[in-house]
Formats: structure tokens, sequence, C-alpha cells
């Protein structure tokens, strides 16, 4: 018998993001309310100074948030659509992650926070602070990679995906706080940014599951039968 995909998003998917959505909102609200950004990325910042072998770990990890490895890749995943047809998902693959670069920048200069200057900072960084664009770059980067990949490879357990691609965003986006060159309020704003957008993001992406379409063939068209044997 012809069948479609079941209908509906994947509970494990949205569950983990809200999950990640809502503790990075209460520990945003916390360090706001409590005042201790500043004292807190100070002291982040100092450990980091004082353990060499953390120095090591964290400036190479940092640089998978720059622009370079984010951009290619979403370029990669929307090549990757794009063999496969699938030109919706290959625009929203290069479009969110430049709309999310490009809003960052656009609050940077509406707040005007500058860096910390930490005397403890263990890498140099210029530009404004408020929101991280590291945190914006590596959270829709890498996270929207992991929602396409699993959306090409139909992965009935997208969190396989999901969670290390949640997790390196962290690592990547903390590294920042730990080497001095943004507060905690900073990196916890991108990642808020971030999400905002992969929600958008989510919507075009998972629209096959949704209506049991793939690209090439009209909608509510079946898979073929599979061969008797």
């Amino acid at each position: 018998m012809n069948r479609l995909r079941p209908p509906g998003p994947t509970p494990y998917g949205a569950t983990l993001l809200a999950t990640w959505l809502a503790l990075h909102c209460a520990a945003l609200l916390a360090v706001a309310v409590s005042g201790g950004d500043v004292g807190l990325s100070n002291a982040l910042c100092v450990w980091t100074a004082d353990h060499p072998a953390a120095q090591a770990l964290l400036r190479p990890l940092t640089a998978w948030g720059d622009p370079g490895p984010v951009t290619l890749l979403a370029v990669g995943t929307a090549l990757s659509a794009l063999v496969r047809r699938d030109f919706v998902a290959a625009a929203v693959l290069l479009a969110v992650p430049y709309a999310a670069t490009v809003s960052c920048g656009l609050l940077k200069g509406w707040t005007g926070r500058e860096r910390p200057g930490f005397a403890c900072a263990s890498i140099a960084a210029d530009g404004l602070s408020f929101p991280s664009g590291h945190a914006v770059g590596v959270s829709t980067g890498y996270v929207l990679a992991a929602i396409a990949l699993n959306e090409v490879l139909g992965a009935r357990r997208p969190t396989a995906l999901l969670v290390p691609a949640v997790a390196l965003a962290d690592l990547v986006s903390f590294s920042r706080v730990l080497l001095g060159v943004h507060h905690v309020v900073d990196v916890l704003a991108g990642q808020l940014l971030a999400v905002a957008w992969l929600g958008l993001a989510a919507l075009p992406l998972t629209r096959r599951r949704r209506t049991g379409a793939v690209p090439g063939r009209p909608v509510g068209t079946a898979d073929p039968d599979p061969p008797v044997p």
C-alpha cells in the first residue's frame, strides 16, 4: 500500500529546541535581574586565564563560530538541497543565516555596547559586544544544518543530530565569555536571536513531513509501492 510520511512536526526535536529556548531565557533573566553580568563574565575570564590548558582548547573551538566556517556550512547545505532540487530549502539555508547576521549587526549598532575590556582576555576582538555575533552565527548555522540533515535522512530520532549541534553551539558561544571578549548576556541574547530565526526556518524546512510532499513530486503523491518478493 502506498503511504505518505506521517504529518505533524517531530516531537523530539521540537521538545529539545523548546527546552533549550526556555533554559536560555531563564538564564538571561536571572543574570539580568541579579546584575551579575559583568562580575560573572570577569570571573569566567579569570578562570580561563589561570588555566593554559583551557585556553589551548578554547582558542580553536571559538574559531568554529567565525564567519568562514559558518558560511561554508550554509553554502554546503544549500548546495546539497539544490542537488535534490529542493529550491525552497536551498533558499532558506542561505537566507536565514545571512538574515540572522544582518539582524545581529543592526542590534549591535542600536545598543552600542562595548566589549568587556577585561585584562584577563585570552584573545583580541574588535567591534561591539551585544549580541554576540559568534553566538548568533553558530547557533543558527549548526542547528539549522542539523534540522536540514534530519529532513534529508528522514531520521525518526532527530535528537541524534540536534543534540550534538546544540551542544557545539553552546560550547562555541560560551567560549567567547571564557576567553574574555563577551559578557554572558551578550551570548545568551545572541542565542535567543538565533532561536527566533530557527523558528522561522523550520517552517519551510519541515513542510514535507507535514504535507507528505517530496521535492520534484506533486503534493499528495504517494511513494511507489515496494517491490513484491
